[in-house]
Order: C-alpha cells, then sequence, then structure tokens
C-alpha cells in the first residue's frame, strides 16, 4: 500500500504516503486535546502551527465550555485514550487510510466519550482530503456544551495570507462570525500557493465561522450549542481539504457538493 504508519503506542501516530510526510496526529492523555500537527500540504509544505497559549494547537476539535444541568461549569479531564487504525476502500481504485481514537474525560461521576474517525485520502489533483467524524457520547449524567465547540485550525506563516466562504465573501471582515456552508484560508508559501477549507456536513447544523488572516492566521468552523441528555450521542462530520492553488484554481464548492451528498453509516475501522 502507499500507505505507511508509525505509532508511539499512547501518544502518537505519523502517516506518510509515498514516502512523502502526511500528518502527525497527537491523542495521548498528556494533551489537552487531540490534535492533527504538523500538517502537509499535497506538495510537502507544512501549513499548520502549533500555538500553546490558545487552542486548537495544530487542526483540532474542540468541547468548548462545559456544564452539567444545572448549569454549573464543569473541568472534564482526560482519563484515557486508545487509538485503531487500518486501510479502507473508497472506491475500487483507491485505498485511504482510516484511524481513529476514543478518549474519556471525566470530572467526579460526570463522563463523556469522544471518539475521532479520520479517513485520510490520497492526494489527488493537488487536493488532499481528510474526512473527520466526530462521536460525542454521555454517560448517567446529561451536559450541556457552548461557545467555542467545532473543527479549527491555526495556519502556518504565509504571504498574502486571505479567507474566503461559500458566499463568495472575501477578507477577514467578510468571513468573521458569518454563518457559510464552508470557509478557508489561503496564501503564499516558498512561491507556491497553498490553502486549507474547512467544509463541515449540512448534518452538523448551521456553522459560523471564525478567522483571522491579518495576524496569525486561523480558522475556526463553530457548531452550535448542545444539549446532551444522559446516555445520549451527538455526531458532527467535518471534511478538510489541504489544497496547492488558489480560489480560482481550486473549486471548494465542489468538493462541499460532493460532501453533502455522502450518506454515513456507523463508525467502525
Amino acid at each position: 500500500m502507499d500507505f505507511k504508519v508509525e505509532e508511539v503506542p499512547g501518544k502518537e501516530i505519523s502517516i506518510t504516503e509515498k514516502e512523502e510526510t502526511v500528518l502527525t496526529y497527537y491523542y495521548g492523555v498528556s494533551e489537552l486535546h487531540s490534535y492533527i500537527h504538523p500538517l502537509y500540504t499535497p506538495n510537502g509544505h507544512v501549513i499548520t502551527e502549533a500555538n500553546s497559549e490558545k487552542p486548537p494547537q495544530g487542526l483540532s476539535f474542540t468541547l468548548g465550555t462545559v456544564y452539567d444541568e444545572y448549569g454549573k461549569l464543569i473541568q472534564l479531564q482526560r482519563n484515557a485514550s486508545t487509538l485503531e487504525w487500518g486501510i479502507c476502500d473508497i472506491d475500487s481504485n483507491n485505498k485511504s487510510l482510516k484511524f481513529a481514537s476514543n478518549t474519556t474525560y471525566k470530572d467526579s461521576d460526570i463522563e463523556l466519550v469522544e471518539s475521532c474517525h479520520v479517513v485520510v485520502q490520497p492526494v489527488n489533483n493537488n487536493v488532499r482530503i481528510l474526512d473527520l467524524t466526530i462521536v460525542l457520547q454521555t454517560g448517567i449524567h446529561p451536559i450541556k456544551l457552548k461557545e467555542n465547540i467545532g473543527l479549527g485550525y491555526f495556519a502556518a506563516e504565509m504571504e498574502h495570507r486571505k479567507t474566503a466562504n461559500s458566499d463568495g465573501r472575501i477578507g477577514e471582515i467578510e468571513v468573521n462570525q458569518q454563518p457559510a456552508e464552508w470557509a478557508t484560508l489561503c496564501g503564499i508559501t516558498e512561491n507556491t500557493a497553498v490553502g486549507l477549507a474547512i467544509i463541515p456536513h449540512p448534518n452538523s447544523g448551521q456553522t459560523i465561522f471564525h478567522a483571522e488572516d491579518a495576524y496569525q492566521g486561523y480558522l475556526f468552523a463553530q457548531t452550535q450549542h448542545s444539549i446532551l441528555e444522559a446516555h445520549a450521542t451527538q455526531t458532527l462530520n467535518y471534511r478538510v481539504a489541504i489544497y496547492e492553488g488558489d480560489l480560482f484554481t481550486i473549486d471548494i464548492s465542489d468538493y462541499f457538493e460532493k460532501y453533502a451528498k455522502q450518506e454515513f453509516v456507523e463508525e467502525t475501522l
């Protein structure tokens, strides 16, 4: 197979395709949350940045602020985390690599299990696709998730950095805090145009994008507030497109339309 995996058990997994580095995923209990960094463009440039002062690091899903059923703020601590990986078929001609981590968060008798399933597709026409499914499951107590719930990333330094969304809005002032089907952050690195788009599936509900293109480079797809009853499950689906090119050469709307038609089944390896 073209994909290869190196794992440090209980800590991280690194993936290559045809000897080219694709990403490293950190899932160990010592991390504040699981995240991907570095994440590489199809031509081998690192597109993510790690920033310990302002989560998320690299590309990651965050739970936001968590409350119990009475509105009391709770501090969930990572209690255990496991990972599996394997090869799956996109179609008869392409094989993808899939990995899944399961993380248990606890605060006293309140428990939340977060499962993160990632499908890494082979590069096609200068675009790398990652499909992420996040499954949240409560224990015996309900919880409320508010504020910064969703998928986001810090971008590596790029020249002429610019954000845009599905409504044709361009620039931080136009894109930030606006609902959209998708949004992207792109720019120039080493004379190459590169970018990363976050494409939530419509079944994940309305998404508000937060973007910063003037300073650090930041894109976050914020989902709606959630109330999870006892033993309830919530599933959120995202497509991430890492690409070489710009908004004139990469049709992100086409990737959204194809993804929106995708049907989902129970996540297993």
